[in-house]
């Protein structure tokens, strides 16, 4: 077996003389490495749990990742950083090695990553653009909000969306949509006029629901993220219930 000339990388011990592992260290990189390990457990002669996955079956594992990782970031755990980002990627590579074995549509993670590269290439034209290029709509993004605007022209446009809505999941929860609707609606050139719908009703059936609209709305012209607010407020709250159970025990 050879070792990958570009770093340093070693099979844990023990490991080393496992012929299977051959992929594993002849990988060029360290994303090739993933690739290979995942493919390894996922295919005939892996582990049968593995073998059996889907893409609905990880869906759950994804999600649950995502907000480890999450958590780790917001208390600034900079070891469970680095073991949460790994298990997203995982994911997501063993998302990819699910669909390229689909028997009607395959695709692997390299042509992932191609559209990928071509989303970013084509979402920054102020970036990208040759110098005697005239940018989209004649001039360059000043600041962070105007290149946001800008990423959604340039969504839209590439996805010939007809509506500020489309492409927000239904599958996430109500918060996160919410504020998604609010954001995608704050973006548009015709936001004037959709605000409108954000009326609370009349008959006051949902007023609860509205305080909650209304709120987020606040938070977003606030600059202010409401679900990761909410997270660290909740932070607070359990530390506080965790501190009063423990001077209080029998209370």
């Amino acid at each position: 077996m050879t070792q990958a000339a570009h770093d340093d990388y070693e099979l844990p011990e023990g490991f080393k003389h496992c012929p299977k592992l051959t992929p594993v260290v002849e990988a060029v990189s360290a994303l090739d490495r993933v690739k290979a390990i995942v493919r390894i457990l996922n295919e005939p002669g892996g582990c049968p749990w593995d073998g059996e996955q889907t893409n609905k079956s990880l869906l759950k594992p994804l999600l649950e990742e995502t907000y480890e990782y999450i958590d780790a970031v917001e208390t600034n755990d900079r070891a469970n950083m680095r073991e949460e980002l790994g298990d997203t990627l995982l994911q997501s590579i063993f998302q990819a090695q699910v669909c390229a074995h689909d028997d009607n549509d395959p695709f692997d993670i390299d042509e992932i990553c191609n559209r990928l590269v071509d989303k970013l290439i084509t979402r920054h034209p102020h970036v990208f653009a040759a110098p005697d290029d005239e940018h989209v709509d004649g001039h360059a993004p000043q600041n962070a909000e105007d290149t946001l605007a800008l990423w959604e022209r340039m969504k839209q446009k590439e996805k010939q969306r007809t509506s500020v809505l489309e492409g927000i999941s239904h599958a996430q929860g109500a918060l996160p949509r919410t504020a998604k609707i609010v954001s995608r609606v704050a973006k548009s050139a015709r936001h004037e006029q959709l605000e409108q719908a954000f009326e609370p009703e009349t008959t006051g059936e949902h007023q609860y629901a509205d305080a909650i609209i209304t709120a987020i709305r606040a938070a977003h012209h606030n600059g202010v993220d409401i679900e990761a607010d909410l997270r660290c407020r909740l932070r607070d709250i359990e530390h506080a219930i965790e501190t009063i159970e423990k001077e209080h025990p029998n209370d």
